[in-house]
């Protein structure tokens, strides 16, 4: 039976182990300049990089800096030629971020990828944190389909904070357009624009938003 003394030596002993081990932890990840965020975020930088196009290279760079405080975050990836497969393996990133608790997604903008098609915006859709406030889905070659999983996502109980969603230049039905007058009109602080204004705001856009 240990005396007093010898537990309270051991338990010296184990604290300033644990505080070692800490420091060891922290100085390593400064000397390859790795934050706390590059950790929470890292897979979705490595399936950015994976892509192997340059948008996904400059976006990945921008997550990169994102401070170790921030408690929130907006992925937007515009005129990158994504692909379905792309969107799956983002979707599952950005999941893992919210499972990990790390900063909530505000705004994500996957705009102008043609090829993210119903079943790439899908994808995104069932992986989307509920806190998000901004999508934009614009001209990425969807149709009713992916029309129905937006509205039935904006009308989750959970999806309390959104106000703004933007999929003008996909191929909407008349009857698609109609359920998204009402989604407006249930809403009345949602934004919800689904077809272009004009083409000169057209241009605009596209000209303006990279």
């Amino acid at each position: 039976m240990p005396k007093p003394v010898d537990r309270h030596y051991w338990l010296f002993l184990l604290v300033f182990e644990m505080k070692s081990f800490f420091f060891i932890i922290v100085f390593t990840l400064s000397l390859f300049n790795i934050s706390y965020a590059n950790i929470v975020m890292q897979d979705l930088i490595d399936v950015l990089v994976q892509t192997n196009k340059q948008k996904s290279f400059e976006v990945a760079e921008n997550l990169k800096e994102l401070n170790q405080n921030a408690k929130t975050y907006d992925f937007v990836i515009r005129k990158a030629n994504l692909d379905i497969v792309d969107a799956k393996n983002i979707a599952k990133a950005i999941k893992k971020i919210d499972l990990n608790d790390g900063p909530k997604l505000h705004t994500i903008s996957m705009s102008f990828n043609d090829n993210l098609k119903d079943e790439g915006v899908i994808a995104i859709l069932n992986q989307l944190p509920k806190e998000t406030s901004v999508i934009a889905f614009v001209e990425c070659g969807i149709t009713d389909k992916a029309g129905e999983a937006i509205i039935e996502w904006a009308n989750l109980k959970e999806v309390k904070n959104l106000n703004g969603i933007y999929i003008e230049g996909n191929s909407f039905s008349k009857e698609m357009e109609q359920k998204f007058d009402q989604l407006r009109a249930n809403n009345p602080n949602l934004t919800v624009l689904s077809e272009w204004a004009s083409e000169s705001f057209k241009e605009m856009v596209k000209k303006s938003y990279n």
